[in-house]
């Protein structure tokens, strides 16, 4: 019963909190991590399927970690090819700057640097050379099995340029509620070790892109996620941590940047206080 009473807490916060925010164009989802045991979650519309954006990149993360505990090296060479190449960021985001160089056609990477860049300066190219690496299909059914179940990573990223894709079959699918779930697992320790879990949490709190959920948290917290841009999208999925709170936030929202980056933000403030005070 108290797992229960807790969970509704949680969404008639949210549905008080659309009252106040439009959030029409908007989708939550939370998991209050301070029971590890019971974990309660809330969510507002976090099942419905909307655009991923680069949040996708989680499931590729978990992939990779997947596909390294079977033996695959993060010291692998893989070299850059065109059926990969598009538009992407450069080293320098918003005067954060990652020590890794731009990614370069006929380049050789290691598999690791590879993933390090998808999530920390959301590198496209990289996230297409590692679906080529991986395998989405692989991908998809590690992270479906770990209880991801409406989730499915079916084509590479394009930004600007066409990318040689014959293997797609639809759009990318990540519901909210998926990505939480995700997040969850890692904060838990449970996705693929915790060892693994480790090192992926790590990545994430690399990440360059810190103007949405980073961006509203106290001084006492610590944001570790992945957020993702489109022409009418904007979402960030996130772990935080602080002084007697531990929590997964993602938003998903259906809005071009200038109008999505207040709301999540708004978002954002309101579940922290909301977690802070119950």
């Amino acid at each position: 019963m108290k797992a229960r009473a807790e969970n509704d807490k949680t969404n008639a916060f949210l549905k008080d909190l659309s009252c106040r925010l439009d959030m029409t164009q908007a989708c939550v989802s939370i998991v209050d991590l301070r029971d590890t045991a019971n974990p309660q979650r809330g969510g507002w519309r976090d099942t419905e399927i909307k655009p991923t954006a680069s949040v996708i990149k989680l499931n590729l993360l978990a992939g990779a970690y997947n596909a390294k505990a079977a033996g695959v090296p993060f010291d692998s060479g893989i070299k850059i090819t065109k059926n990969n190449w598009t538009g992407t960021w450069d080293p320098v985001y918003d005067g954060l700057h990652d020590p890794n160089p731009p990614i370069k056609l006929g380049d050789t990477w290691t598999f690791g640097k590879l993933v390090e860049v998808m999530i920390r300066r959301s590198d496209n190219v990289a996230t297409n050379t590692l679906i080529d690496f991986l395998g989405r299909k692989k991908v998809t059914d590690f992270v479906r099995g770990a209880g991801l179940a409406s989730t499915y990573v079916r084509h590479k990223l394009s930004s600007g340029t066409d990318v040689d894709d014959p293997d797609a079959t639809g759009y990318n699918q990540m519901p909210a509620r998926d990505a939480a779930t995700l997040l969850m697992l890692i904060a838990q320790k449970k996705l693929v070790s915790a060892e693994a879990s480790e090192a992926m949490y790590a990545m994430l709190a690399g990440q360059l892109d810190r103007e949405l959920i980073a961006e509203t948290l106290p001084p006492d917290a610590v944001y570790a996620g992945k957020t993702g841009e489109l022409s009418a999208a904007r979402n960030d999925a996130a772990i935080v941590k602080a002084p007697g709170r531990e929590y997964v936030l993602v938003i998903y929202t259906q809005l071009p940047g200038p109008q999505s980056r207040p709301l999540i933000q708004a978002i954002a403030r309101a579940v922290d206080e909301f977690i802070k005070n119950n």
